[in-house]
């Protein structure tokens, strides 16, 4: 409890002062404005603050790990050689790699400003990667020429290699590079066929143009999210200190009251509750705190937080209650348009993964040569529009005979809906054996005579 004491009078109304998230994540300075544009991009976030806005901001919080839940969260599958499948679905529970892809999500939103790295626990021999681990992503970044600071390129244009960089009491420089690996100078691995490079993996989802390092969204609703704490804490601020008690002692015209006086008062009013009873004498009068004016202070709120959440690309309605703000055709359309936003992000990160981790290792184990070979990844929905809508379209498809069972489709689904899909691929294995199969089961020779059947009647029709 904050303890004022004074001989004047209070003020009708208190100014309750607004502060903002420091760089070092204290609440301490005030809100920084700009003259221009150029001069904001001069100011760019750092990951400290991205980290610090995560931790104290309820809404970015849930923000961003919304992405991870929808992003990871339904699970994935493959698709492709059944036996590079079976090899990736078992190497997938051995690294634990579904909370690989979770902190990738974390730190290229918040730790790592748009960027995460992985590195690739080979084994001594090289021929297996038996643990993955994430980096802290504060320390990597891709090797650079010294003058320019310029992503290094060799003569096959790709980049010479990675770095780390750790200060402090036991710092340090390791560097990964096509034919060694160093550590401050001092070479812990080399080779004339493995690639270094293939240990570390650089997964990002935003970029711009040729940048070889990625962005956060997070980073372009950073003075929005700062803004609306500021009120939040303005408003907070502002109702938890109205009602306060405050004493007036003494009478105008009249000796002051000693300071002694005072402080015995301010004692005595310290533990007040409501069954207190009081007993002063008739110069000390009891007051409340004047509440200070916060009047379409919510709405800025709720102004601010919109905007974060567009350009977080949530809509309003994943986080808010905007009912009667927003038709409901407005909502389910952003809700359709949220889930294919989402469904873009899954396929450009399986597409990351499928390349930077599943590759390397189907690589190390000698089973494939090339990226092509590499089952597809496969990340399933949470969305409930787009599931409701592909199962529409497959039912109004076989109702119409244009599309028709078979076992291939049938795992597919499956696979999608995280349901089994043993028995399953029992019968596609016999039916893919059978090259005289068809969808529905029966012999070319059979549907060959059904079109001849066909064809007459049309001819008779017709005739």
């Amino acid at each position: 409890m904050k303890i004022i004491r004074t001989t004047t009078p209070l003020p009708e109304k208190v100014q309750v002062e607004v502060e903002v998230l420091s760089k070092s994540g204290k609440i301490a300075d005030r809100a920084q404005l700009w003259s221009s544009l150029e001069e904001r991009i001069k100011s760019t976030v750092s990951k400290e603050q991205l980290e610090t806005l995560y931790k104290v901001d309820g809404l970015t919080f849930r923000e961003v790990n919304d992405y991870v839940d929808f992003i990871v969260g339904p699970g994935f599958y493959f698709e492709g050689n059944e036996d590079l499948v079976k090899k990736c679905e078992e190497w997938t529970g051995r690294v634990r790699i579904k909370r690989i892809m979770e902190e990738c999500i974390k730190d290229i939103f918040i730790g790592g400003a748009g960027n995460s790295w992985v590195e690739l626990g080979y084994n001594e021999e090289g021929n297996d990667i038996p643990a993955l681990r994430i980096l802290n992503p504060k320390t990597m970044d891709y090797i650079r020429d010294y003058m320019t600071k310029d992503v290094e390129i060799d003569e096959e244009n790709n980049p010479v290699g990675y770095k780390k960089s750790k200060s402090g009491y036991n710092r340090y420089e390791m560097e990964w590079t096509k034919d060694k690996i160093t550590k401050d100078g001092k070479v812990l691995w080399s080779s004339a066929i493995q690639d270094g490079r293939d240990r570390i993996a650089h997964v990002k989802l935003f970029g711009i143009g040729e940048s070889y390092l990625g962005m956060s969204p997070v980073e372009s609703i950073y003075m929005q999210a700062i803004i609306r704490l500021n009120l939040e804490n303005n408003v907070g601020e502002g109702a938890f200190r109205s009602g306060g008690l405050v004493a007036y002692i003494g009478r105008e015209g009249q000796v002051q009251p000693s300071p002694e006086v005072i402080d015995k008062v301010v004692t005595d009013l310290q533990n007040v509750t409501t069954n207190t009873i009081f007993g002063f004498r008739n110069d000390v009068k009891l007051d409340r705190m004047p509440s200070p004016d916060l009047t379409g202070r919510e709405e800025l709120i709720m102004y601010f937080a919109a905007i974060q959440s567009l350009g977080m690309g949530f809509p309003l309605s994943k986080h808010m209650n905007i009912s009667g703000r927003l038709a409901a055709r407005v909502n389910t359309s952003a809700d359709i348009d949220f889930e294919q936003r989402i469904a873009s992000l899954q396929e450009r990160f399986g597409s990351e993964m499928r390349e930077k981790l599943f590759f390397r290792y189907l690589k190390a184990r000698g089973l494939v040569n090339s990226l092509s070979e590499v089952p597809k990844l496969i990340f399933r929905t949470k969305s409930p529009n787009i599931l409701r809508e592909t199962i529409n379209m497959l039912t109004r498809l076989g109702r119409r005979d244009i599309i028709r069972r078979d076992p291939e489709l049938e795992k597919k689904i499956r696979e999608e809906l995280g349901l089994p899909t043993t028995y399953v691929q029992r019968e596609l294995d016999q039916w893919t054996k059978d090259e005289t199969r068809t969808p529905e089961g029966k012999d070319k020779e059979d549907v060959l005579l059904e079109e001849k059947v066909e064809e007459l009647v049309e001819e008779n029709k017709s005739a």
